[in-house]
């Protein structure tokens, strides 16, 4: 006979109990974030050594809208190949037309196509069963900055 640890059995009992009354209680889904907002990224081109701005777009579907007294931004912002320099690591986004924007300076270091990454964190807002719900969400950062001669 094969014995089941009890701290792994109860662990195993409570999760299915919580999850159960989560069901029968009708609790309220996190919405998906395809479901809530779009997103678009414009990559950019300048010459090396001039700077250009990377621009992120978060536009909130209807039934959305983006939280704009949460402190929306892209952080951890780096260069695949350290071909670009970043004006900050991290960059707040502003509200434009119901939408929220950021704008990312950068300066290319080297000719070619530099990929760089980030994460995009900001809150949204959702209508459920006459409430109101914050749902925060990250998503990768990913664009293009190309630099000619």
């Amino acid at each position: 006979m094969r014995r089941i640890p009890l701290s792994c059995s109860i662990g195993a009992i409570l999760g299915l109990s919580v999850a159960a009354l989560a069901t029968s209680t009708g609790a309220a889904k996190a919405a998906e974030t395809e479901d809530a907002v779009s997103v678009r990224i414009e990559d950019a081109s300048a010459r090396v050594g001039e700077q250009v701005i990377v621009v992120a777009t978060i536009t909130p579907r209807e039934g959305y809208r983006i939280a704009d007294n949460y402190r929306n931004r892209v952080i951890k912002l780096s260069a695949a190949d350290a071909g670009v320099e970043f004006d900050h690591k991290a960059v707040d986004g502003t509200m434009q037309d119901g939408s929220l924007v950021f704008k990312i300076h950068v300066t290319p270091t080297k000719p070619g196509a530099h990929p760089i990454n980030g994460v995009l964190r900001f809150g949204f807002v959702n209508h459920l069963d006459g409430d109101y719900h914050l749902d925060i969400k990250w998503l990768p950062l990913m664009a293009t900055v190309t630099a000619a001669p």
